[in-house]
């Protein structure tokens, strides 16, 4: 692994709202003795008032808030790629940038005209409910559980996908009503509109054809530059999918892409869809590959099918998927789209599309430079704030990246489906039974189970012994960087959940002197393998009254969790990143 580069930051503080001191007088109806009547009456031999402190603006509150998401430069030496390949990523930026618009208006059909009402206020206020707008994609704190602060209205569960008066009942009726139906408004890329007093599905072709089709051009300029075959076959196949709405094909060209210049562009993740966890949001990541350190990691993807029949679950809810899954080193040179919203991925492992799973298995891909960068500006300082003095020497950047690469590896392992006859008839995405819940639980799956199989591999000797307190500790304290981001978002709701559970189990406890935790590491690791079934046999059955049990009782932040993360508020949230090679350059 590289050296980790450090990042330099600045972090307002918030300023506080204090009382002015208010003098005590003497009991009443006592008599004051002349001079000391002089006396008072001359204010400027009194003791002194303190200064007044105002309390803070809505601007600089905002402001506060902006500061801890810590402007990053992400970049990388392209120098060695041959001409041709500059020229292609040149045109796989441009098809990403067109992610950002349709992402505005999934994350919220009145991003735009609310952003072009914002622009037109040139007061401060407005200039910092402007860059707040950008930062969150919308007029709603995703670190405070979608808090409005640039509109009054509450934000909709379902995003910008459905009708807003729409709820979860309604649309399952519909779809009950209407057989016919169920196909085009379960699918991932159809938007629900209202029309008279019907209910129909658009397919996202037609509603974002605006966008989508100048991308799929640019991404088929691109094909016709680059000399990569496997890129030219991706990008033409990705291009038709975004006239067809079929993404299959595609999916399966891009898990065979083999580049320097990378791109990975569609409709993915379900999370901004919190009404039933259906509809895919669109993002970009343009990347270039290292293929060096990538094979260096190639060996983990070989032990995919051992680490299933590992897991801690009875044997008849182990599955079987595809095990090419390839592993990518690459750094990150632009992001768009939900990529791109208030908390930066670091790693991604696709497509999730259980056919092209099935097949294929999935794809994971380390964002190299951007892992770094918030080991150093990020993980470091929360993990020597949260954790005990004893612990902080094992905080470790090797670990943090093992388990970045093992949560995504994780997510190609446990329950895939639900119910279904011997030949897989009937059978269901676990996505789909568990709804809304789907996204934090499989987060939470994907964090310890990448924690239970980095142990694993040290216990097969693959990685040294040595290493296994740090993994312990640094996963640990990873979480509370999660947990950040908060409990609307499903990385934070699934970090929660694993903090409250391991403290539930005793594995970590509160130093009554410091308020920071001593981890007890055999009682973590058996904590650790506990969740990792609880979590299986809940995705295995599809129950989704047992995921929402869990996530009410766990997924939340306990006044315990909230006196810690109190603590971190000069460590930057996460970064706020701009792109030198899409021409982006940070404000002096």
């Amino acid at each position: 692994m590289p050296p980790v580069r450090s990042t330099i930051f600045v972090a307002l503080a918030l300023v506080a709202c204090q009382n002015p001191d208010v003098s005590k007088g003497d009991k009443p109806g006592a008599k004051v003795p002349a001079k000391a009547a002089d006396e008072a009456a001359e204010p400027a031999e009194a003791a002194p008032k303190k200064p007044e402190v105002k309390p803070p603006t809505q601007a600089e509150l905002l402001r506060t808030k902006i500061d801890q998401f810590v402007r990053s430069p992400l970049t990388t030496d392209v120098t060695a790629l041959p001409p041709a390949e500059k020229a292609a990523l040149d045109k796989l930026i441009e098809a990403a940038r067109l992610m950002d618009p349709i992402f505005d208006r999934q994350s919220w059909a009145g991003n735009a005209s609310l952003r072009a009402e914002l622009e037109k206020d040139t007061s401060e206020l407005g200039v910092v409910k402007l860059d707040y707008f950008t930062v969150m994609r919308g007029p709603w704190d995703r670190q405070e559980h979608y808090a409005p602060f640039a509109t009054t209205l509450a934000h909709p569960p379902g995003a910008g996908f459905y009708p807003e008066d729409l709820g979860a009942d309604a649309f399952k009726k519909w779809v009950a009503d209407h057989p016919e139906d169920k196909a085009a408004f379960e699918s991932l890329t159809t938007v629900i509109a209202r029309v008279g007093d019907k209910l129909e599905a658009r397919p996202y072709s037609a509603e974002y054809g605006e966008w989508l089709g100048p991308a799929a051009k640019a991404l088929e300029d691109a094909a016709k530059l680059t000399k990569n075959k496997s890129l030219t076959k991706f990008l033409r196949s990705r291009a038709q999918a975004f006239r067809s709405d079929d993404y299959y094909q595609s999916d399966k060209d891009w898990m065979d892409l083999d580049s320097l210049v990378e791109i990975t562009i569609g409709p993915y993740e379900t999370y901004e869809d919190e009404l039933l966890g259906l509809k895919a949001a669109f993002e970009a990541f343009v990347t270039v590959s290292d293929p060096k350190a990538s094979a260096e990691l190639a060996k983990y993807k070989k032990y995919l099918p051992e680490m299933e029949q590992h897991l801690p679950i009875p044997d008849d809810v182990k599955t079987k998927r595809g095990s090419e899954s390839p592993i990518r080193v690459v750094d990150l040179v632009f992001s768009a789209g939900d990529a791109r919203k208030s908390v930066q991925t670091i790693a991604f492992n696709l497509p999730n599309d259980e056919r092209v799973r099935a097949e294929k298995g999935a794809k994971k891909v380390l964002l190299r430079n951007l892992i770094q960068t918030k080991f150093e500006a990020i993980m470091r300082p929360i993990g020597n704030e949260v954790l005990h003095a004893d612990h902080v020497a094992s905080l470790s950047g090797e670990a943090f990246f093992l388990q970045v690469l093992f949560h995504e590896l994780s997510h190609s392992l446990g329950p895939a489906f639900v119910g279904g006859d011997a030949k897989g008839k009937d059978k269901v995405d676990v996505r789909v039974a568990l709804e809304a819940s789907y996204s934090p639980l499989e987060e939470a799956k994907a964090d310890v189970m990448g924690a239970y199989n980095v142990l694993y591999m040290i216990e097969k000797g693959e990685l040294p012994a040595e290493l296994k307190d740090k993994v312990l500790l640094s996963y640990f304290a990873g979480l509370f960087r999660s947990a950040r981001f908060g409990v609307a978002e499903a990385h934070g709701r699934g970090a929660a959940l694993q903090l409250n559970r391991f403290l539930a189990a005793g594995a970590v406890t509160p130093d009554s002197a410091s308020g920071k935790f001593k981890v007890d590491l055999a009682k973590l690791e058996t904590a650790i393998s506990d969740l990792v079934r609880d979590i299986c046999l809940i995705q295995h059955s599809g129950d989704k009254v047992a995921a929402d049990k869990l996530l009410d009782e766990h997924g939340k932040i306990t006044p315990l969790l909230q006196a810690a993360l109190d603590k971190l508020g000069n460590i930057p949230v996460d970064i706020r990143p701009s792109y030198p090679l899409a021409g982006e350059i940070l404000p002096q």
